[in-house]
């Protein structure tokens, strides 16, 4: 096995970005079982999926009462959105390992091992777009650096 075909790594559609496309490839992408693929060298998918809140911080001076009342309520939209992301994290998702992080620019809901095609595919057939959430992957190879 050359040095080039160990560092494979990511399934991208059915194909890997080795280039190698056949259906033994293609059925280890669909389940998500890149370990397997990768010569029985161990990846761990890290996914991130973030759920921004409005631009802009959320503290505002010198405002009218008008002014402060449409920022709230726009803040309170964006909030119930940001539950509706999270509860069908929770639907889509069979894991309970989900580690959330709430800061002034939004939710982060983390996890290792999670599907990240089938999130993202599932979070759109859901209605949600690319204002709602964004997915990010990230891996680490359990034996160390190169």
């Amino acid at each position: 096995m050359s040095f080039a075909a160990l560092l494979k790594t990511r399934p991208v559609g059915d194909s890997f970005a080795s280039g190698v496309n056949d259906d033994e490839h293609a059925a280890v992408a669909d389940s998500g079982d890149v370990a397997n693929a990768d010569g029985g060298l161990p990846v761990v998918w890290h996914v991130i999926v973030d759920i921004p809140f409005l631009d802009g911080p959320f503290r505002r001076t010198r405002l009218s009462l008008d002014e402060a009342s449409e920022a709230l309520s726009k803040r309170v939209e964006r909030a119930t959105v940001v539950e509706r992301v999270l509860r069908a994290l929770r639907s889509i998702s069979d894991a309970d390992d989900w580690q959330v992080t709430i800061s002034w620019k939004g939710v982060r809901a983390e996890r290792d091992g999670e599907s990240y095609e089938r999130l993202e595919q599932e979070l759109r057939a859901a209605g949600f777009d690319d204002g709602d959430f964004e997915i990010r992957v990230e891996y680490a190879r359990s034996w160390g650096m190169l």
